[in-house]
């Protein structure tokens, strides 16, 4: 947004004062403290004292507002939504909100201006709101004498702070891009905030500052965040700097100097203690990004150190961004975030249990999803997907003859009948001419373990168990074809049937398994789940998190907050 200030002012007649009137007052005020002086000098009493009448300032600015209001919003200030400013004033009956008795900023104007130069605090770029356009309009203000001339001033910086209150206050709700599309898949939250009534209530209640900052979302891992990334703007000096940081299986003697260096450029050491404190300050780094704290310098601990602070602050700017498209959950729920690799289950607001998970690889990426749970089955069948059955499974047929019966997969055909896989020569199969199914039976060796949590949705993304249990102590645990494995995922089944309390309980489930036989079992409540990707995120006490950005959807993201327009 361009701002244009206007030092030519008008003067209206409307707030015309009435000179003789004042200046009679004025005499006859002089006349009577001379008398008084001067019988106070000749008798030697005590000297009295005579106080100028109070003008008030505030009921002269309101009326020249009024009368002058309107003109000033259409034809002077350029503003994106000027349909906002109109309509806030006419409700407020041109009313101001910013303005002091004394026609000048009033303490919420100062503390606005104050909220706006730290945008930074909410994950905003303080390049959104012209900010040093707005302080030199104020100091111009203040300099000013001519009552007319700073009325004129101070009405222009009164619709300004009003517009930028409304826009900073959609930023922090809604967020700042226009359009998510590019960046997301999930739909966005309607933003269905009348601003200028929400401002008007705001000023009503004396409380414009307080309902601002309320705006902002009230998931509770937006709240974190936004706590832990003020301490994080304190003690960082988002430098744009960084060190690049071997694998210590490189060059371990370089892998430890480097990593000295950048521990002290991320505030984790001092010069003064980076050799004595350096394996403590490593481990911390470690937790605080996702790592294992093993105080050894791997391949992920090397890449998070080469990352500069900056890039951090957008890592969390970006996610904050992400938490701004988001409705409100409910009171129950589950919560995979994808780049944490990690099952959070919520009741009443509590987080209950949590469980790590392996999520999908960079070719087959989990995607975000919102849905509900509505059914666990216990000894699940696995009905390969077609593009997995040709690029996978058909090429481990073509190599080895008993790969198919050795790992209990039933062969269906086109006719959907089942037939003896050893029936097929699977070296004259290719892609052209692949008229069958796989379908893997339950076990110990099935793909999705002995349990399966199903919530119905297009891209056929689901969690489950799973026989391959090593990966679950990886550090970056993106194995999968996209579906979410569940370390511990009975234990899982056992808590969701018992808070569903549900007919089926994990006595079910185990019976099913010992029988050998798949069993649907429909929740009596379905639970909201929610799969979404959030690159960093905080505790209650603001302590941050970071994750790798695995699938690279931050880097776009920052990339179109860091060109939105004004």
């Amino acid at each position: 947004m361009k701002i244009r200030v206007y030092t030519q002012y008008v003067k209206f007649n409307s707030l015309t004062l009435d000179l003789s009137f004042d200046m009679k007052k004025i005499y006859n005020i002089l006349v009577l403290f001379i008398i008084v002086l001067f019988i106070s000098c000749a008798e030697k009493s005590q000297k009295n004292t005579v106080s100028k009448p109070k003008i008030d300032y505030r009921t002269n600015f309101n009326q020249f507002f009024a009368s002058n209001g309107n003109s000033l919003i259409t034809n002077k200030i350029k503003v994106d939504s000027i349909h906002w400013i109109e309509t806030l004033y006419k409700n407020i009956n041109y009313s101001t909100l910013w303005v002091s008795d004394s026609i000048t900023l009033n303490n919420d104007g100062v503390k606005l201006l104050n909220h706006l130069s730290r945008a930074a605090d909410y994950g905003l770029e303080t390049r959104l709101y012209p900010i040093n356009e707005l302080r030199t309009i104020h100091k111009e203000v203040e300099q000013i004498e001519d009552k007319e001339d700073r009325f004129a001033l101070l009405s222009q910086l009164e619709v300004l702070l009003s517009y930028q209150y409304m826009r900073f206050g959609r930023h922090l709700n809604y967020g700042v891009l226009d359009s998510i599309s590019e960046v997301s898949i999930l739909p966005r939250k309607k933003f269905d905030i009348n601003l200028p009534e929400y401002v008007q209530v705001a000023y009503e209640k004396d409380s414009l500052i307080e309902k601002l900052i309320d705006l902002q979302p009230k998931q509770p891992e937006y709240r974190y965040l936004q706590k832990g990334l003020v301490k994080f703007l304190k003690a960082s000096n988002l430098s744009t700097e960084s060190v690049q940081v071997p694998n210590f299986r490189q060059d371990s003697i370089k892998a430890v100097a480097q990593a000295k260096k950048a521990l002290v450029l991320h505030n984790y050491l001092t010069e003064e203690v980076k050799d004595s404190l350096f394996t403590e300050a490593l481990k911390r780094f470690q937790t605080d990004h996702g790592l294992t704290s093993d105080g050894l310098i791997g391949t992920n601990t090397a890449n998070a150190l080469s990352i500069s602070p900056y890039e951090y602050y957008q890592q969390i700017k970006a996610s904050l961004e992400r938490w701004k498209w988001k409705n409100n959950w409910p009171s129950d729920y589950l919560f995979v975030n994808i780049p944490a690799y990690r099952l959070r289950v919520v009741y009443k607001n509590k987080l209950s249990k949590q469980f790590n998970v392996v999520v999908g690889n960079v070719r087959n990426q989990t995607p975000e999803l919102i849905d509900s749970l509505q059914y666990i089955i216990a000894y699940p069948y696995w009905n390969v997907p077609k593009r997995i059955s040709m690029e996978e499974i058909l090429v481990k047929a073509k190599k080895d003859s008993t790969y198919l019966t050795r790992n209990r997969y039933e062969v269906i055909d086109k006719d959907k009948g089942k037939i003896d896989p050893t029936s097929v020569d699977w070296n004259d199969v290719n892609r052209s001419n692949f008229n069958y199914a796989f379908r893997q039976k339950g076990g110990g060796i099935n793909a999705l373990g002995f349990v399966k949590f199903i919530f119905p949705n297009k891209d056929a993304i689901y969690l489950h168990d799973t026989p391959s249990k090593s990966h679950f102590n990886k550090e970056i645990r993106a194995f999968s074809h996209g579906c979410v494995r569940v370390q511990d995922a009975l234990s899982l089944a056992d808590y969701l049937l018992e808070k569903d309390e549900n007919v089926y309980t994990i006595d079910t489930v185990n019976t099913y398994i010992k029988k050998k036989k798949e069993k649907w079992m429909p929740m009596k409540k379905n639970l909201p789940i929610f799969l979404y990707y959030v690159s960093a995120e905080a505790d209650s006490t603001g302590k941050i998190t970071f994750y790798k950005d695995i699938y690279g959807l931050d880097k776009k993201l920052i990339s179109n907050l860091t060109t939105s327009k004004l």
